[in-house]
């Protein structure tokens, strides 16, 4: 068996993801039409925005012993009702909200004492810890930026 990460290289591996991400997003990922489904570079950010911000939540909520932090829908009604609510924003003014919510979930999962409980709950009924969620992001924003990459090359 292995043992996990430690708090702190989940946190890196993350931010070493986030920051990655966002220089795709300050070169080519401004400026790309490629699109992934319906999504283009924008809509990308604009769900980043929200799910960066639920796992924050969800671990303070859990740090405080609240409840799990529910997420209203499923993937893509999330993703589509964020797109609304940002469709009006600069891409800059996007950016700027991506790394606040990045530097609110780092805070958040440092300071939670055990990133092994329960913090999220899908509309599924499915729940995550803190720890999965951070790894499930880290892998997300890759795969996102991949896709993108990939259909920019199509």
């Amino acid at each position: 068996m292995t043992t996990p990460p430690s708090k702190e290289a989940l946190i890196a591996n993350l931010d070493r993801v986030v920051q990655e991400t966002l220089a795709y997003f300050e070169g080519p990922g401004r400026m790309t039409k490629a699109r992934v489904d319906r999504w283009q570079a924008r809509d990308v950010l604009m769900h980043f925005i929200y799910f960066h911000d639920a796992t924050a939540w969800g671990i303070q909520s859990a740090a405080q012993g609240g409840p799990l932090w529910p997420v209203p829908g499923d993937s893509d009604t999330v993703n589509e009702v964020c797109r609304r609510l940002h469709e009006h924003e600069s891409f800059d003014e996007l950016l700027a909200q991506v790394r606040q919510a990045h530097a609110r979930l780092v805070r958040a999962a440092r300071s939670a004492p055990d990133l092994d409980r329960p913090c999220f709950q899908r509309v599924t009924g499915e729940t995550m810890t803190g720890r999965q969620r951070l790894e499930l992001l880290a892998r997300h924003w890759g795969e996102h930026v991949k896709e993108l990459q990939e259909a920019a090359r199509a």
